[in-house]
């Protein structure tokens, strides 16, 4: 196998002692991967490239960072911090002057609510999805590590990965979507005359611009470049830096 990382010594017991590199602290590093791809979500809800005619904007794939950090670590820990991005990002609308409905019900619902729904499709992680920490099986094109895994279990590994990564991320976004339709529905004047009208008005205006941010994301990850980026990144995210002279790809 080949060398990565920085020659070791030997111990007196005879193990080997090897020096750490300046980025091993980004291996496994929980806090702040998930800090780390909560700005990035908080940072890309502020460029708004399309607004439609009836209200709501569509953002630059902001919400793909905030399902990120459920794929890497699970639907508890993504609801967690899908929480505390919806009161980071109460915090900034209201810091940047823009309209927010105060009445508790609505700012719970559409904030700490709406954003840990995201984690949602988390749930496909106990199923078929991401083992952490695996040697192999973390993208395609890349080495293989020492375990003895075949090929086509590989494979399969990979093909489950990026189903949930997909289904999880669509399931996820509408969990949100549901949050707004029911906030609409319950702290909002009526859109229409009658439940049903105004049910349809609601799901018109939030699935909307949701369903657009959705598609475009969707594409995205139909890259096989951004794919490998997002497994590799996972891995980084979730496992543990052993010996550096071993590959893991």
């Amino acid at each position: 196998m080949g060398g990565r990382g920085s020659k070791g010594g030997a111990r007196g017991d005879g193990r080997r002692v090897y020096r750490r590199e300046p980025g091993d602290w980004l291996w496994a590093n929980r806090a702040f991967w998930t800090v780390a791809l909560l700005a990035l979500s908080v940072l890309l809800s502020a460029f708004r490239f399309v607004t439609l005619p009836q209200g709501g904007s569509v953002t630059f794939l902001s919400l793909l960072p905030l399902w990120l950090v459920t794929y890497f670590y699970g639907p508890r820990h993504g609801c967690v911090a899908g929480a505390v991005f919806g009161f980071t990002r109460l915090a900034v609308i209201f810091g940047v002057g823009e309209w927010v409905n105060f009445s508790p019900g609505a700012i719970v619902l559409e904030y700490p609510v709406a954003c840990g729904a995201v984690a949602v499709g988390g749930l496909l992680l106990r199923g078929f999805g991401p083992r952490r920490g695996r040697e192999c099986g973390c993208g395609r094109g890349v080495g293989r590590g020492s375990g003895a895994r075949d090929e086509g279990e590989e494979d399969d590994d990979v093909r489950g990965d990026v189903l949930v990564l997909r289904v999880g991320y669509l399931v996820g976004v509408l969990a949100m979507g549901v949050c707004y339709v029911v906030s609409a529905l319950l702290f909002y004047p009526p859109e229409a005359e009658g439940l049903l009208p105004n049910l349809l008005a609601c799901v018109a205006y939030d699935m909307s611009y949701l369903l657009i941010e959705a598609v475009l994301t969707e594409l995205l990850l139909l890259l096989p470049p951004m794919l490998d980026a997002i497994l590799y990144l996972r891995f980084v995210a979730t496992t543990e830096k052993g010996d550096p002279t071993l590959r893991s790809f």
